[in-house]
């Protein structure tokens, strides 16, 4: 019988969340009756990558919403571009537990894991293959895997890529010049990620310009609406969370094409 943990510890950018780590966090969860997740910051990406495509809180935000993730922690000192300091700043709390560091994707060779050695010095177990021995899935390779048939809508289309408890992942296709209706969800938030096009998001009281790499939070009970305003598709990749996960769940107050 596999050894079980009271805490799991996963770090990472999660810049946005995408399939991988869904993966992830569900099989550390297997193992342990904690998982926390070291999320890295902002500085950290705009070392990585020249700019976040989502803020911290947002990211963190996000990840507190699943059922699996008993806690975010983002690491503000991550300035040597590993999770060691996060790694022993949760350590010094709990000393007494049993915790272990997942590793998931391609990172399965322990001399090119940069906290290797600050688990050992812990005694924190290394766990490698966690949400499977593949390389995690990109942002830009989610559109390429539907669960579903494509679905017409009168703005557009949409096929399922990836679903769960607590979560939905979609990829929308919405045509130049349309809009979906001024809408409400009650049982979900939402992270939109613009893969192709331009639109213009209605937040509340607010609108935004969203390009390609652009993302934005919806969060459970407000406002929205999307647009696309370029002259070609625009295609957004949506990540659903929430206690229910529903097509029904949708209160719609204005809409061109007469569904309210």
């Amino acid at each position: 019988m596999s050894k079980r943990y009271d805490y799991a510890l996963i770090s990472g950018g999660f810049d946005p969340v995408h399939i991988g780590h869904l993966a992830m966090i569900k099989d550390a969860k297997k193992i342990a009756d904690n998982v926390i997740v070291l999320l890295n910051s902002d500085k950290w990406l705009v070392r990585k990558k020249g700019k976040p495509f989502m803020v911290e809180a947002q990211r963190a935000q996000i990840l507190e919403e699943f059922e699996s993730v008993s806690e975010v922690i983002i690491q503000q000192n991550d300035d040597d571009d590993s999770s060691n300091n996060g790694i022993i700043g949760f350590h010094k709390l709990h000393m007494d537990k049993t915790i272990c560091y997942c590793n998931g994707g391609d990172r399965s060779q322990e001399n090119k894991i940069r906290e290797a050695q600050t688990c050992k010095n812990l005694g924190i177990d290394l766990k490698f293959g966690i949400g499977g021995i593949h390389k995690l899935e990109s942002s830009s390779n989610l559109t390429k895997n539907h669960l579903s048939e494509t679905e017409y809508r009168p703005w557009g289309s949409f096929h399922i890529i990836a679903k769960g408890k607590g979560y939905q992942i979609k990829e929308m296709n919405i045509k130049s010049g349309k809009k979906q209706s001024l809408q409400r969800h009650k049982n979900r938030s939402e992270y939109w990620q613009v893969i192709d096009g331009s639109g213009m998001v209605y937040l509340e009281d607010s609108k935004f310009k969203l390009e390609k790499n652009d993302n934005i939070f919806i969060p459970q009970g407000d406002l929205h609406r999307l647009e696309n305003i370029g002259k070609n598709l625009l295609t957004i990749v949506e990540i659903q969370i929430g206690e229910k996960i529903s097509e029904d769940d949708i209160e719609r107050l204005e809409d061109d094409f007469g569904r309210v």
